[in-house]
């Protein structure tokens, strides 16, 4: 009897040392430019709302999780002007033509299947 419940407290401390995760104390956070617009800032927050810092997109940020486990993280945008920089303007509707361009296939295709089954059941 006693080897059956030392056998099963090994198991149950293998099992609890399985599932328990340890937690880093300094966490590497690296940005990345994804060229959306230019200036853009990173501003993090602690769990409490202390502004921790404002970071460029191309920062490498090192958090203490011993001190504080949530961060915030909000993206500051700057003022974007269309006619300064025509080729950002370009780029930005390239970017969004696709999912325009797809809204309109597809109220083509609902217009198109209304026309055709308004003229079948005449």
């Amino acid at each position: 009897m006693n080897s059956k419940l030392a056998k099963a407290l090994i198991i149950l401390f293998f099992v609890i040392s399985a599932i328990s995760v340890a937690s880093a104390v300094n966490v590497t956070v690296t940005f990345s430019d994804l060229n959306l617009q230019k200036g853009l800032k990173v501003l993090v927050y602690d769990y409490q709302g202390k502004l921790i810092g404002e970071f460029n997109t191309t920062d490498t940020l090192i958090l203490n999780t011993l001190n504080a486990t949530s961060y915030i993280f909000v993206l500051k945008p700057t003022e974007q002007s269309w006619f300064s920089d025509p080729f950002k303007a370009v780029e930005l509707l390239k970017v969004s033509a696709p999912v325009v361009l797809s809204y309109a296939l597809y109220g083509g295709v609902v217009v198109g299947l209304a026309y055709l089954m308004s003229r079948f059941f005449r």
